[in-house]
């Protein structure tokens, strides 16, 4: 092999070898720093699908248009539908409220979406009056929630025992234990 080759490979080991969690003690204080907290949701009440008001959209993830309507995936919370019947004048029409809810799709009047560790199918031909049709449950490993997916940094832990974790959000967090 070149010597002009082995930084690349250096590197892409590097990369490939992923992020571990350490985690610090009393003795090693870091202070008072910015990072992220888990938020969860109480064992018995994650899996129940509702159809509510709209709310502002604050954790804008996928978009999935089907005519006349844009749902817009809430990071962790669930779907707003907006109707789009004038795109110049959209209107907040529902919020579904999907724990845990990253991903979503459409087909027909069936909307899929991941819920914590399960997979939902959602009958919308009535938005005023959803109702979960199929439930896969388990289909999602829950140990992909016990750190923030994505993120480099410091973060609360984990406490297993306050629920199931739902999404994270950011805070100033005062001699944190773990790090991504």
């Amino acid at each position: 092999m070149k010597k002009s080759h082995l930084p690349f490979l250096m590197m892409a080991l590097f990369l490939l070898s992923g992020c571990e969690i350490l985690e610090f003690n009393d003795t090693d204080p870091v202070g008072i720093v910015e990072g992220v907290r888990p938020i969860y949701a109480a064992t018995e009440t994650w899996d129940n699908i509702v159809s509510s008001e709209p709310r502002p959209i604050e954790f804008l993830g996928k978009i999935y248009y089907k005519d006349p309507f844009i749902y817009v995936n809430e990071r962790n919370a669930g779907i707003h539908v907006i109707d789009n019947s004038d795109p110049e004048a959209p209107i907040p029409v529902r919020f579904i409220e999907v724990p845990g809810c990253e991903d979503i799709a459409i087909k027909g009047n069936i909307l899929y979406a991941d819920n914590i560790t399960d997979l939902v199918s959602i009958d919308i031909s009535n938005l005023e009056s959803i109702a979960v049709t199929s439930r896969v449950k388990d289909l999602y490993a829950e140990g992909q929630r016990e750190y923030p997916d994505g993120y480099s940094g410091y973060f609360e832990c984990v406490d297993k025992t306050q629920g199931i974790v739902i999404g994270w959000e950011k805070v100033t967090l005062n001699n944190p234990t773990c790090f991504r």
